[in-house]
């Protein structure tokens, strides 16, 4: 009997020790009142529940691996709904691959990354990706989208790393936000149509980066995915050149298509690039030597 008290009490201590070491959600700040709105529905979602919430756009954080959504709906009599969005990811690279795919410029006001509109903050930080909005801007409801993003904001004590991939875009000719970290193939035709299946094995052991280069009406695609080995890069490398480009050859890499636009793929160690929809050989050449070298 003491032999089994002993070890309930060790359980009891255990679950007590990780209650205390766990990090405070975001959420837990969100307060219960501010000026005239009022907090009238809790949000809490996990999983594949998300699709409750949002059925037809769960699939994006579920595929940047959500543990789950927190926040909180505000009303006050007469002003117009105010919503918070916290979504917690496995990791801050996920925060991160989720952000990127929800912007359209880039800004620093809140968090490590974000967007600004009257009606609407979104912005990432450490493993979080959190959406503040309104259903309609007034001053009282722009305010509270305001406030409450910074309250958020300041909640979140830790900082994460932006995937050490996206450090591999060479800076000239980026468009502006113009790239998309992922590691789910579903994200691989974001940009552009590459093929309709997972041609070169993505998979949540690979990190990738899909970013667009030039003017809109002279734009290039630059791929780049990193793999756990260099016999995986290759294995891509293979399935990508058959499709495209079976001519090639590694002192010969660049290849024009039939649609009159440029392409070329090569690996280094374990990662793999690749430059789709080239204006000219030139400029394929010019983005594809300027990527190897950040390699």
């Amino acid at each position: 009997m003491r032999k089994i008290y002993f070890i309930l009490s060790i359980l009891l201590f255990c679950m007590n020790l990780s209650a205390l070491s766990r990090p405070e959600s975001p959420a837990e700040k969100l307060p219960e009142q501010w000026r005239s709105y009022h907090a009238t529905d809790r949000l809490n979602y996990t999983g594949k529940k998300l699709y409750d919430y949002i059925d037809g756009g769960a699939e994006l954080y579920l595929s940047y691996g959500l543990t789950g959504m927190t926040g909180c709906k505000y009303n006050g009599e007469g002003l117009p709904q105010v919503t918070v969005e916290i979504y917690e990811m496995t990791d801050s690279k996920n925060a991160f691959g989720v952000y990127t795919q929800s912007r359209d410029k880039e800004e620093s006001d809140y968090g490590q990354g974000s967007q600004s509109f009257p009606d609407f903050i979104l912005f990432w930080k450490d493993r979080f990706f959190v959406i503040v909005n309104t259903q309609k801007v007034v001053p009282e409801s722009q305010a509270a989208v305001q406030y409450l993003a910074k309250l958020i904001d300041e909640s979140i004590s830790e900082t994460g790393d932006i995937p050490s991939i996206v450090n591999l875009l060479p800076k000239e000719g980026l468009a502006p936000a113009g790239f998309l970290y992922f590691h789910h193939y579903i994200w691989l035709n974001a940009y552009l149509f590459i093929a309709d299946y997972n041609i070169i094995n993505i998979d949540d052991r690979t990190d990738a980066v899909l970013a667009k280069y030039g003017e809109a009406d002279a734009r290039s695609y630059l791929l780049l995915v990193e793999y756990p080995n260099e016999n995986k890069a290759i294995e891509a490398y293979k399935q990508l050149k058959d499709k495209y480009a079976p001519e090639s050859t590694p002192a010969d890499p660049l290849v024009q298509l039939e649609d009159k636009t440029w392409f070329t793929v090569w690996t280094k160690g374990n990662k793999l690039g690749a430059v789709f929809n080239g204006s000219s050989k030139g400029k394929t050449e010019e983005l594809y030597k300027s990527t190897l070298i950040n390699m």
